[in-house]
């Protein structure tokens, strides 16, 4: 029986008599509820496998070495210096790694973690989309390496048809739930995909039958526009994997977290007292993720994927209160509610109410706390970002420039210098240049979404 766990803090106890609203920052935790059992996984791994996924690719270390035999020469194109390749030998062109290379290596070494109570399916997707494993028990994994094996000599076109995979994916899932079990989807694509729509026609067909969905963009050449909000909608996770050698360990990371699934379909109400106003719901825990506001007769709805052993999601909410006289108010209630892992009816809940002091003592009012507050500050180098960002597609450079700035203000403020480094970087590129370097804009966007998980991790004092 998993325990549920909510908290609830307010970025300040007392709240000031006056005559105008006021804004307050809630911040609802969930305990992980660390000790109970966990339920088996139903995965469903998602793969490109078009052309680009075999291309051969030189680390760091094999480029020197190239540049040093004199395979490599440095020339002038439009004015620009690149690297030419001469005709490698054989031999050598074999040494270098493909994409796919570390995708097999990662498919192996799942096949070490499969639980006999798991079960799993891979499919292949390109120009068309081809399931090479149906839903299948965790102990048949002669079925994986054997699939794993005969990827090279797969034919399945060069384009893109990312929700052709994720249609057959869903289709294995269905096929293979049932209770104990925690679907999850974990798709991968290094290339912009040929049928968005379908993509997120899938995605929400997912979020209406609770599975998660993780995506992962390999390098630079993938649609993160796309990518994210399929992660953010369905309440997976969402990964920009800039060398392939990083794949098994994500790999890994996203099979264990399936593992430790708790209990499914988390998901937070608020019922507001009379007087109060949701402005905005962020998802603040595992990653930043804007939520959708609904009002449901008086009551917000969000959910939030999942119960994963380990992590402890988090939501901060930005409330508008009503002006009331001094003394002690409910300003909300939470409900807190997960399915039974043993599939009782009505599910397990737990509710606890948001209360707050309006005070006409300025001292009280000016009280802050600080581990709210450090969440509201990491969540708003988060949003000056992403405001970036839309100056930049909108093509308004002195905003997206101004915004940047702002962030890595914010973020220099929080001791992320490496990150605030890079953001600034950003913002100069864009003023001299009217363009900035678009895989720093990718890293920047990946980073500052797990930003608050990132602080929540480091020890000290984050006052």
């Amino acid at each position: 029986m998993v325990a549920l766990q909510l908290t609830a803090s307010l970025g300040t106890p007392y709240l000031p008599v006056s005559t105008q609203p006021r804004l307050v920052y809630l911040l609802l935790e969930v305990g992980d509820g660390t000790g109970t059992d966990v339920l088996a996984t139903n995965l469903a791994l998602v793969v490109d496998t078009s052309d680009s996924m075999y291309v051969r690719l030189a680390t760091n270390e094999q480029f020197k070495a190239l540049a040093r035999m004199g395979l490599l020469k440095e020339v002038l194109v439009d004015g620009i210096p690149v690297w030419q390749a001469t005709p490698l030998p054989r031999e050598m062109l074999d040494g270098l790694p493909r994409k796919m290379d570390r995708v097999k290596e990662a498919l192996r070494g799942l096949v070490e973690q499969l639980r006999p109570t798991d079960r799993f399916t891979l499919i292949a997707f390109a120009g068309q989309a081809l399931t090479l494993v149906p839903n299948t028990p965790g102990g048949d994994r002669h079925r994986l390496l054997d699939a794993v094996a005969g990827l090279d000599h797969l034919q399945l076109g060069d384009a893109t048809y990312l929700g052709a995979g994720m249609a057959l994916g869903f289709e294995e899932l269905r096929r293979g739930a049932g209770a104990g079990l925690a679907d999850r989807m974990l798709v991968l694509t290094d290339g912009f995909t040929l049928d968005e729509p379908v993509c997120r026609e899938w995605a929400e067909r997912a979020r209406v039958a609770h599975i998660p969905i993780s995506t992962l963009g390999l390098g630079g050449e993938f649609n993160e526009e796309l990518m994210i909000p399929i992660a953010d909608r369905t309440g997976g996770e969402a990964y920009l994997i800039e060398e392939p050698a990083e794949l098994p360990a994500v790999f890994t990371r996203e099979l264990q977290r399936g593992q430790a699934v708790q209990c499914r379909n988390l998901e937070l109400k608020l019922r507001p007292a009379q007087g109060m106003e949701v402005r905005a719901a962020y998802r603040v825990r595992p990653s930043t993720a804007p939520l959708e506001l609904v009002n449901n007769g008086g009551s917000y709805s969000f959910t939030l994927g999942d119960l994963v052993a380990g992590e402890a999601p988090a939501v901060l909410l930005e409330l508008l209160a009503a002006p009331r006289p001094a003394g002690t108010y409910r300003l909300a209630q939470a409900l807190l509610t997960c399915d039974d892992p043993a599939g009782e009816p009505g599910g397990i809940k737990v509710r606890t109410d948001i209360v707050a002091e309006y005070t006409e003592d300025a001292a009280q009012a000016a009280q802050l706390v600080p581990e709210v507050m450090y969440v509201v500050e990491a969540l708003s180098a988060y949003r000056l970002q992403e405001r970036a960002q839309a100056d930049l597609h909108a093509g308004d450079v002195t905003g997206a420039t101004r915004k940047l700035r702002a962030a890595a203000t914010r973020l220099l403020e929080l001791g992320e210098a490496e990150l605030a480094t890079a953001m600034e970087q950003q913002a100069t590129e864009l003023e001299q240049h009217g363009q900035a370097d678009t895989q720093r804009a990718k890293r920047l966007r990946y980073e500052t979404r797990r930003l608050t998980q990132r602080l929540t991790d480091q020890p000290g004092d984050k006052s």
